[in-house]
């Protein structure tokens, strides 16, 4: 999975690049030159009222002769009117923004060619990625520490009402894939798994059944003898009969799976089955957070498979996938997945604050 992660995170940041920067420089050059802005002290007319706060009014040139100095306050209205200006410029050029995002095809934004140039020039820098990886490393032993102290379970976290809405949607699983239940089952180690609990489960029954032996193991002198010479026995039939007890059982265990595959699937079962999972969940999320994470080496491990795995890759190998995505998405707008504008109707607060993102990234000076 590691490649779905970096196509699909290379292809977020350039489709940001690639509507951004248009924008963006639009909006700088729609600004008045610098001579011709609105902050010339000049242009402002402070009112003097003891009883009033001071605002700002602006009026037609006046005679230089009359003008007042650049006062502080007057600089201080200026500085109000540019912002409201800017503010309001800012406004538009966010929906501008949004607008073409939502309703452009993904193929334009970011053409699949492009893509794969993005992404070859990415893997072609070695530095980037040990660096890249160094991060990763650095931010994931960071959350483990914290977590490795959370002790509440995921049930707390989420509450009484989350912790029944998932087990009710588990209970409610309305069956599973046959092929799948089938691979699983048929697998080797669900196969060997069988085989091993049938060859023990034959021994116990012979041992159970065998009443007198085990009165005579009871015995104080005969007991140990025998229980020596039972122990022997079973080595022995394990070394001369065990194989071939053993390749029976695997052999009747893939007639087993079928006769399971069909239990498991079958409808009357289904409850049974869903409660299971329910318990299986549930447990789950009664346990404490801490105890959910994995070995510090596991997560190491899948770091260091994961980076292996990109520092190998070829822009070749994705390029199958990449067309296959877009033959699929290429023609699709964002606004073919959800109403945009109904959203921000929806959340004046969201809009805002898209509105304030945009203001700050785009005045230059980041405050």
């Amino acid at each position: 999975m590691g490649y779905h992660y970096l196509i699909a995170s290379v292809a977020a940041a350039a489709a940001a690049l690639t509507f951004l920067r248009p924008t963006v420089s639009a909006f700088h050059q729609q600004l008045p030159p610098r001579s011709t802005r609105p902050f010339r002290a000049h242009s402002l007319l402070p009112i003097s009222s003891s009883s009033s706060p001071r605002t700002c009014l602006t009026s037609t040139p006046q005679p230089k002769s009359l003008l007042p100095s650049p006062t502080r306050s007057s600089r201080t209205c200026a500085r109000q009117l540019h912002s409201s200006s800017t503010s309001s410029s800012s406004s538009g050029d966010a929906v501008t923004a949004i607008n073409y995002f939502k309703s452009t095809p993904i193929e334009e934004l970011l053409p699949s060619t492009d893509l794969l140039l993005i992404i070859d020039e990415i893997l072609e820098s070695k530095s980037l990625i040990d660096d890249t990886e160094a991060l990763v490393v650095k931010n994931i032993d960071s959350i483990e520490r914290r977590l490795r102290d959370e002790g509440r379970s995921i049930k707390e976290l989420i509450g009484e009402e989350g912790t029944s809405r998932i087990l009710k949607s588990v209970g409610n699983i309305d069956g599973y894939d046959d092929a799948a239940v089938k691979a699983f089952l048929g697998s080797d180690a669900v196969n060997n798994l069988f085989t091993r609990i049938l060859y023990d489960g034959i021994y116990e029954f012979f041992n159970t059944i065998d009443v007198f032996g085990r009165v005579i193991s009871n015995l104080p002198i005969i007991g140990p003898i025998r229980n020596q010479i039972r122990d022997e026995t079973k080595k022995n039939l394990d070394r001369t009969l065990g194989p071939l007890v053993k390749g029976f059982l695997r052999e009747y265990t893939k007639v087993a799976v079928g006769e399971a595959t069909g239990f498991v699937l079958s409808p009357a079962n289904r409850k049974v089955f869903g409660q299971a999972n329910q318990r299986l969940v549930s447990s789950i999320l009664d346990r404490p957070l801490n105890t959910l994470l994995p070995p510090g080496d596991m997560t190491e491990k899948l770091v260091d498979d994961a980076f292996e795995y990109v520092r190998h890759l070829q822009v070749e190998d994705l390029k199958e996938y990449v067309e296959f995505v877009y033959g699929y998405v290429g023609d699709k707008s964002v606004d073919r997945v959800v109403d945009v504008d109904r959203v921000l109707e929806a959340s004046p607060t969201l809009k805002k604050t898209i509105d304030n993102v945009w203001a700050k990234a785009t005045s230059g000076d980041g405050s």
